[in-house]
């Protein structure tokens, strides 16, 4: 990753808007350098987290409010479609709909003339979604080989074709695309029927249609000796709440840091409690003082200091419009002030 990179601000997909445009304006007025797109859930369940990447997998059906997938391979013409368009190598069969994301079609039209620096989006990763969306016997897709062959290859295909756009629209800036994986704080418990192994083979099998790096979001504890085995090069974390939980895996950051990783610290709080009180300096001294907790657990501070980004903990939807904002502008001035006195 590029070193001017160091200590610039990024965003966790979700923002309380409805309007995508009002929305992608606040990400491009605090992150000039280094915008997002919005994910913006309230405006319906297409956009919600397990919804927002299934446009197009064969076999979805939609009953209310709840997604399943019918078992393989009914019924035979969407999965007739889904082959003939996986074939044919044309990424735009794998876009993602403007009712879908209208946040990612807004900040596509927002960054025409822009030169940001670095522009980041977002999957829902494969372990989240594949253990969220059930087939019609409430089983998990990720435990039905075929489905998740098929989720696998789209979502891969999704999150290249996000990075295309990206590279259309602004040839210059580096593209960033992450995996949104909040069950992966799962890992290990009973709930979790998944092998390290298999974790691995998910992630990669993903990340392997990405020309750029990507980067993976866990908004609670788990095991980050697992990420740490895979191509990602960014780790974001919610370091808020859980930094002692990073702490304990200070070798395995050590080696990650320094063969070019980057750690993504989610310092700035998502909840609402925690922003009304925050300030920047406050979030400066805390993330300066578990920076001093990995120096001493024998990571060279010039090496996290070269390989740190700043971020809110986790996605900003249940929040007030006001307050999520104030997230953004306070991630924005704790990143101009780490930059000031460390860069």
């Amino acid at each position: 990753m590029n070193p001017k990179l160091s200590f610039l601000p990024i965003g966790i997909g979700s923002l309380p808007h409805s309007d995508p445009y009002l929305a992608s304006g606040a990400i491009l007025n605090h992150f000039p350098e280094s915008p997002y797109w919005p994910q913006l859930p309230l405006r319906g369940w297409r956009e919600e987290m397990l919804a927002q990447f299934s446009e197009g997998m064969p076999g979805l059906v939609r009953e209310g409010e709840k997604l399943y997938f019918r078992i393989p391979f009914n019924p035979p013409s969407e999965w007739e479609k889904y082959y003939e368009i996986s074939q044919s190598g044309n990424l735009d069969n794998f876009k993602i709909g403007e009712e879908y994301s209208s946040g990612l079609h807004a900040m596509l039209k927002l960054l025409e003339g822009k030169k940001p620096l670095l522009i980041k989006g977002q999957i829902t990763g494969p372990i989240t979604l594949g253990l969220g969306l059930p087939d019609e016997k409430k089983i998990p897709i990720l435990y039905d080989p075929n489905l998740k062959e098929m989720m696998l290859k789209v979502l891969g295909q999704k999150a290249r074709w996000q990075e295309k756009e990206f590279q259309r629209v602004v040839p210059e800036a580096k593209t960033l695309i992450f995996l949104d994986e909040p069950l992966l704080s799962s890992y290990g418990s009973i709930s979790m029927n998944l092998s390290k192994e298999e974790i691995i083979e998910c992630l990669e099998t993903v990340l392997s249609f990405l020309e750029g790096p990507s980067g993976i979001h866990i908004c609670g504890a788990t095991d980050w000796s697992i990420v740490m085995e895979t191509s990602i090069k960014v780790i974001h974390f919610d370091a808020y709440r859980y930094f002692s939980n990073m702490l304990v895996y200070a070798p395995e950051l050590k080696r990650f840091l320094q063969n070019g990783g980057m750690l993504g610290w989610g310092i700035v709080p998502s909840e609402e409690d925690s922003l009304k009180v925050e300030a920047p300096s406050n979030l400066m001294a805390n993330l300066e003082e578990k920076i001093d907790l990995l120096v001493k657990e024998g990571i060279p501070r010039e090496a996290i200091l070269k390989n740190s980004l700043v971020s809110q903990s986790c996605g900003l939807a249940s929040v007030s419009v006001d307050l999520a904002e104030k997230a953004l502008r306070l991630t924005q001035e704790l990143s101009l002030e780490m930059k000031k006195k460390w860069g």
